[in-house]
C-alpha cells in the first residue's frame, strides 16, 4: 500500500519584541529550524530602546523568511502583534514571544491537517524555564473540555504555545490595544464568543522562558484591573458561578 506523507497547512509567525535584543534570535531560530517551515517570521521591534532592532534588521537580512517591522515608539504587545498579523498572508498564525521559543517538531505537532481540519485555534503543551533552570514538566493551562468554562478562570491559553486561523483573527480584530496585560486573555475570549473552535493536543511545543528585563505582567493592579475587564465580557454569562443567596 502507498504511504501517503502527512499534509501541513501553511502559516506565518508574528513576534513581538520590546528591549529582548538578548533573546530575540533564539525565537526567530526556533522557528525557522522547524521541519514544516514558516511562509514568513514577521519580527515587529516595538519601539525598543536597546539594540533590538538592529538585531531584528540583521536577522532579516540574513534569512530570507524574515520580515522586519520596526515600529517608531513603542505601542504595546497587542498593536504590535496586529502590525505583524496585517503583513501576514498564510492561512494560519502564530504569536510567539520574543522570549519564548518553539521546540523542534512544534509546527508538525500543530499544524498537520488532520489537527486544523474543523478548528480555529490549536492549542499545546508548553515547559517553563525559570532563568538558568532546567525545563518544568509540560503543562497547560487548560484541561481540553469546555473553552468557556476554562476561559472563566483565567488565561489559560497562551500565544507562545498555540497557533489560530489568520480568518478568525481578523474576524475578531486582533488584539485589543487597550490590553497592556491580560490582552491574550481577551483575545482568546473574543475568539470563543465569535465562534472560535478550540482544540487541545498532549504535545510539548514551546518553552515559555523568564528571562532579564521589565514585565507588565507583574503589575498586579494593572492585572487585576484588567482581568476584571476581561471577566465582564457577557460570553461568560453562562459560566459565572451566581452569588449564594442569603436565607
Amino acid at each position: 500500500m502507498q504511504h501517503i506523507p502527512p499534509r501541513f497547512a501553511s502559516y506565518d509567525v508574528v513576534i513581538p519584541c520590546h528591549n529582548r535584543a538578548h533573546v530575540v534570535a533564539d525565537a526567530v531560530e526556533s522557528v525557522l529550524a522547524q521541519d514544516h517551515s514558516p511562509c514568513r517570521v514577521i519580527v515587529v521591534d516595538d519601539g525598543s530602546s536597546d539594540a533590538s532592532a538592529t538585531v531584528i534588521r540583521a536577522l532579516a537580512a540574513t534569512h530570507d523568511k524574515v520580515q522586519a517591522a520596526i515600529l517608531p515608539r513603542n505601542v504595546g504587545a497587542s498593536q504590535a502583534r496586529n502590525s505583524g498579523v496585517a503583513l501576514a498572508t498564510a492561512e494560519w498564525v502564530a504569536f510567539l514571544d520574543s522570549d519564548d521559543v518553539w521546540l523542534p517538531g512544534a509546527a508538525q505537532t500543530m499544524l498537520t491537517s488532520a489537527v486544523t481540519a474543523g478548528h480555529d485555534i490549536i492549542v499545546g503543551h508548553f515547559a517553563r524555564i525559570e532563568g538558568d533552570a532546567p525545563p518544568t514538566g509540560p503543562e497547560c493551562g487548560w484541561d481540553g473540555g469546555c473553552i468557556g468554562a476554562g476561559l472563566m478562570s483565567g488565561g489559560v491559553i497562551g500565544p507562545s504555545w498555540s497557533v489560530v486561523r489568520r480568518s478568525l483573527v481578523e474576524r475578531v480584530q486582533g488584539f485589543d490595544p487597550s490590553f497592556h496585560n491580560c490582552n491574550d486573555w481577551d483575545f482568546y475570549t473574543r475568539a470563543a464568543a465569535a465562534g472560535g473552535r478550540f482544540v487541545r493536543l498532549n504535545g510539548c511545543v514551546a518553552h515559555y522562558r523568564t528571562v532579564a528585563g521589565s514585565r507588565l505582567v507583574n503589575d498586579t493592579a494593572i492585572g487585576e484591573r484588567n482581568a476584571r475587564r476581561v471577566l465582564a465580557h457577557p460570553y461568560f454569562d453562562p459560566w459565572r458561578v451566581p452569588e449564594a443567596i442569603s436565607a
